[in-house]
Order: C-alpha cells, then sequence, then structure tokens
C-alpha cells in the first residue's frame, strides 16, 4: 500500500528494492534488442520513427559525444508496455498494487518510456506530467522504474515536494536550448528552492503525482542513467477534447493494467 502521507503531503513516495535485478535487465535488454534491431542510421536523420512493433524511437538532438553503439544515440522508447517484460511488469501488480487508494481499483497503462541517458547529454527541465497529459480524470501517477543507479553525476530526477497540492498545471514556456528535445516544455515562474534530489539505486521505484513538478539534470557521469516509466490512469479517462485527442493518440496506447476482477480470490 502507498505511503499516503508522503503521497498527500509531498506528492510521492518511494518503494525501494521493489525489483529485483533479473527484471530491470531484461527490460533494458529488451530495448537495447530492439533499437539494434532497427538502428537510427537506417531512418536518414529521422527526429522520431516506429519499429515493426510500434515502438516509437526518439534520438537525441544532441548525441551523447562518446555514443558508439545505436543505442547510444536514442533519448526514449515510448510504447514498451505494449510487448516484452516492460509490458509484463506494466500489468504487475508489484506497480499496481501501490496505486490502490489512490487511483479507484480499475486502472490503465495509457503510456510508457524508456529513457536512456547516455554521458553528456541534457536532461529535462521543470515541467508537471498532468502538462502534456490533458485527460478529463486527474490525477494521474507516474511510476519511475530505476534500471541504473541514478545519481547526482548521471542525471536523477529532482522534485519540488508539495507542488502538487495546487491542483493546477502551471505555465509551460518552451525550452530555447539547442539540444532540447522535440516537445520540451519548462515552467519559470514558480519558486524551485525548496527541491530535493531523488536517487535511486536498480529496481527501486518512484511514485508521483502528475502535478508534481520534476526535473532531471545533465549527465556529466561516465555512465548511463536508464529507467522504465510508467504512466497510469483511472480506466475511462477521455482527452478533454479533440485537440488533445490528436495529440495525445500519436504516443499513448491504453491497455487494462488492474481491474477489481483480476485480484479476486480462487
Amino acid at each position: 500500500m502507498p505511503d499516503r502521507d508522503s503521497w498527500e503531503e509531498r506528492g510521492f513516495f518511494i518503494e525501494r528494492g521493489l525489483l529485483s535485478a533479473a527484471v530491470t535487465e531484461q527490460i533494458e535488454r529488451e530495448a537495447v534488442e530492439a533499437i539494434r534491431a532497427d538502428p537510427p542510421a537506417g531512418h536518414g536523420g529521422e527526429r522520431v520513427y516506429s519499429t515493426a512493433d510500434d515502438l516509437l524511437i526518439y534520438p537525441e538532438k544532441a548525441p551523447s559525444p562518446v555514443a558508439r553503439n545505436p543505442e547510444d544515440f536514442i533519448a526514449k522508447v515510448f510504447n514498451c508496455h505494449i510487448v516484452g517484460a516492460a509490458h509484463d511488469l506494466a500489468v504487475d501488480t508489484v506497480l499496481t498494487d501501490p496505486l490502490q487508494g489512490i487511483l479507484i481499483d480499475d486502472i490503465d497503462c495509457f503510456q510508457s518510456q524508456f529513457i536512456f541517458k547516455n554521458p553528456g547529454v541534457v536532461g529535462q527541465p521543470w515541467h508537471q506530467d498532468a502538462y502534456y497529459f490533458r485527460y478529463d480524470k486527474q490525477p494521474q501517477v507516474t511510476v519511475w522504474v530505476a534500471l541504473s543507479r541514478a545519481t547526482l553525476e548521471n542525471g536523477c530526477l529532482w522534485v519540488l515536494p508539495g507542488s502538487h497540492k495546487r491542483q493546477q498545471v502551471f505555465e509551460h514556456v518552451p525550452d530555447r536550448r539547442p539540444e532540447s528535445l522535440q516537445g520540451y516544455q519548462e515552467i519559470v515562474s514558480e519558486d524551485t528552492t525548496q527541491e530535493i534530489p531523488v536517487t535511486m539505486e536498480p529496481g527501486d521505484v518512484l511514485f508521483f503525482h502528475s502535478y508534481l513538478m520534476h526535473r532531471s539534470t545533465d549527465n556529466v557521469a561516465d555512465y548511463r542513467r536508464s529507467a522504465m516509466v510508467y504512466h497510469y490512469a483511472e480506466a475511462g479517462t477521455k482527452p478533454v477534447d479533440a485537440v488533445a485527442a490528436a495529440t495525445l493518440a500519436h504516443v499513448n496506447r491504453w491497455i487494462p493494467a488492474r481491474r477489481a476482477t483480476f485480484n479476486i480470490p480462487a
């Protein structure tokens, strides 16, 4: 069950050592295999391309200076939750049980991102996930699974505790860094002096509110930071309008992750 006090007061909680090395290593292995099977070099410099399994692959705009293998040039892989080990984890009660009491019993996973942060690449500026997810039912829950160590040096997440309490999406403006990924927006209007880092070990899982302000810093280490990130919502959640529906359809793939009937004792 979730840490209700931390969820209500800070907008997040952490489950340390929740997943085994076998699970985290398999998820990363499958992501790397998917990229190597359909590398960015075969797509003529496209900013985003789709694989045969409907994975959306986002190359870095400014790749790691030490990039050698196909995966070293990639920032994110969307839709991993529809296939393989990442799918199995998305619907596993090890992740969905802690969502009880936050969301209703019927829960969908609507988006996932395998995130590479290779040495030398930039982080993501202050933002709220709810800015990107214009849905009628709030909040959603982000589940951030550490597949590698997340350290101050390799660009761990930073969060602003309590920033979810106002239950609103703050103003976001385009990230003006030339190396910024496509679509990155940032919050510049809020006081972030109370931010804290979230360092993690492989198998640690961070659960956080879609209104929580968070960011990540640049990777100044010589080793990669990798994570699997899932986004969950109540079943039956809909886009707020036609514009949101068209925008969200590009990257979101809804699957049932938990139903009340899934967990009826035999």
